[in-house]
């Protein structure tokens, strides 16, 4: 009998503790984040912002999200530290770190996009966890209050970004000059934020630091440099086999395609090139088995690279202003013919998706080593099976390749696009260290 009662005891006290410290498992469990930068990415998704807005908005929730991590560590520093301007001031009470980074993460995501509806939905679906799971209320309240201070400097920060002024800044002009860039179909959109190189950068010292070499000069001789370029360009859409498709389909990225069906134009969304890096990210970490820490620290490498990134293409892209192979095969080789995938609306010189995949290979390379065998489904929602890939730089060199095989970008501007995004994650890992 009294063993039987010991037991009893026993088993009470156990899974009263068990109980008690239940919110400590599920927040420590790094899921927990990468399904909430999911979350993020759906609303960024839905709200259709460009490529290069989007990255900013992942850049700057990551930043809040890891500042409440780095402020808790010995491991990790704080940015507070580096960058100028952003200034974060520690806690002076308990909290729990890591439900504090979801919610500094989220705040900062909120104010940055559109459907506040569904982002206070993600803010309170993630309090409502932690009350569930017995967060004493003391704790929870620190967490929140802290979480406000982190993110409110961090928006504060991003005031002087000059993102406001390039809403209002002067627009690009086509010159209609032979070699430059022209709107393009089924929509003939204007140029996507022409003065998105005006954006202050990150960790890279400016937009220009690792400007490419020139593009080859524009001729439409076909003995020359440009001509082969366009014609490898051309004869590839020609041939393309149905592993070149898919890997051009699984890496299109195009957050708003435009469709045309008979008299009817609609438009589809689909995540952003960056939002498909984060989601990579998640992945990595999962299989590298990464603790909450190194995973909040992972997205806040990977989105300043493809933040920084994106400045510094498009500082190339409108620098260069160079024409799209569709524009130049209609024009000078053959007027019926058709890119696999659709021409984003922007200058072809350098490629975007070229720049912001090495930047963030490297960025997980450096962290994580070359050994990084995934399976990528980010992909899923929009009909395209995994892919797998035995390290994110062979993923990276796809994503790469896969414009060629889209039609709407030259060789060079991809392997350019690399070299440079190599320099720039490079450079963001060693002042991250």
């Amino acid at each position: 009998m009294k063993k039987i009662l010991y037991l009893a005891v026993i088993c009470f006290l156990f899974s009263n503790c068990n109980q008690k410290g239940n919110y400590e498992a599920i927040f420590s469990n790094p899921d927990q984040y990468a399904q909430t930068v999911g979350r993020l990415t759906q609303v960024i998704t839905h709200d259709i912002f460009s490529p290069p807005v989007a990255s900013r908005i992942y850049a700057y929730s990551s930043i809040a999200g890891y500042e409440v991590i780095a402020s808790q560590s010995k491991e990790y520093k704080p940015l507070s530290a580096k960058l100028e301007g952003l200034k974060v001031a520690p806690s002076n009470k308990p909290i729990n770190k890591e439900f504090s980074a979801l919610l500094a993460f989220m705040y900062v995501g909120k104010e940055l996009t559109f459907s506040k509806d569904s982002t206070q939905k993600i803010i309170d679906n993630i309090v409502q966890l932690a009350k569930d799971k017995g967060m004493p209320d003391e704790l929870l309240v620190n967490s929140q209050e802290f979480a406000g201070s982190v993110s409110k400097a961090v928006l504060d920060w991003s005031k002087k970004d000059n993102y406001k002024q390039t809403r209002s800044a002067v627009k690009y002009t086509v010159t209609n000059k032979e070699g430059r860039w022209v709107p393009t179909p089924p929509a003939y959109m204007p140029a996507v934020e022409p003065n998105w190189k005006k954006i202050r950068t990150v960790l890279i010292d400016s937009a220009s630091q690792f400007l490419p070499k020139p593009p080859s000069d524009f001729s439409k001789e076909k003995d020359s440099e440009f001509y082969k370029l366009a014609n490898e360009v051309y004869e590839t859409g020609k041939n393309l086999s149905d592993e070149q498709k898919a890997i051009a389909d699984f890496w299109d990225c195009n957050g708003f395609k435009v469709n045309v069906s008979g008299h009817v134009m609609f438009a589809t969304k689909a995540m952003t090139p960056g939002g498909h890096w984060m989601g990579i990210t998640g992945i990595v970490c999962q299989a590298q088995n990464a603790d909450f820490d190194k995973t909040v620290f992972s997205y806040l490498g990977v989105s300043i690279a493809v933040m920084d990134a994106f400045i510094a293409c498009w500082n190339t892209k409108f620098t260069y202003d160079l024409v799209r192979p569709e524009t130049y095969i209609n024009m000078y080789m053959d007027n019926q013919w058709k890119p696999y995938l659709q021409t984003p609306p922007f200058p072809e010189y350098t490629s975007g998706h070229s720049i912001i995949s090495s930047a963030s290979a490297m960025v997980l390379t450096k962290i994580f080593g070359d050994n990084t065998p995934f399976v990528d489904n980010t992909e899923r929602a929009w009909g395209w099976p995994d892919r797998k890939y035995e390290n994110v730089k062979q993923a990276a060199n796809e994503a790469a390749l896969s414009r060629l095989y889209g039609g709407i970008h030259y060789r060079e501007a991809m392997e350019e696009g690399m070299i440079e995004g190599e320099k720039i994650g490079e450079l963001v890992f060693s002042k991250l260290k």
